[in-house]
């Protein structure tokens, strides 16, 4: 097992996390900067079982934010043009 690996898949966990939910400014790092570097994880090595996992479970991650990203919220509120 490469530990090198699992410390960039955990460095990744950790730091995209915060990135995409960032603070009161947003987010800093958008989801496609993520999607790329776990795709280089996944195109430069043969990663074990574990790895692999890790990484599906990113990216499955990264889509949700998408589409939370995507759907209005119900807890903004909606503005209404008056005529």
């Amino acid at each position: 097992m490469n530990t090198f690996i699992d410390e960039g898949i955990t460095h990744i966990a950790r730091m995209m996390r915060t990135a995409l939910y960032g603070d009161l400014a947003g987010s800093y790092l958008p989801p496609a900067y993520w999607r790329q570097r776990l795709y280089q994880i996944l195109d430069t090595t043969h990663l074990s079982n574990a790895q692999l996992r890790t990484v599906d479970s990113l990216l499955l991650e990264l889509d949700k934010f998408d589409l939370c990203a995507k759907a209005p919220s119900s807890r903004q509120p909606q503005l209404q043009l008056v005529q």
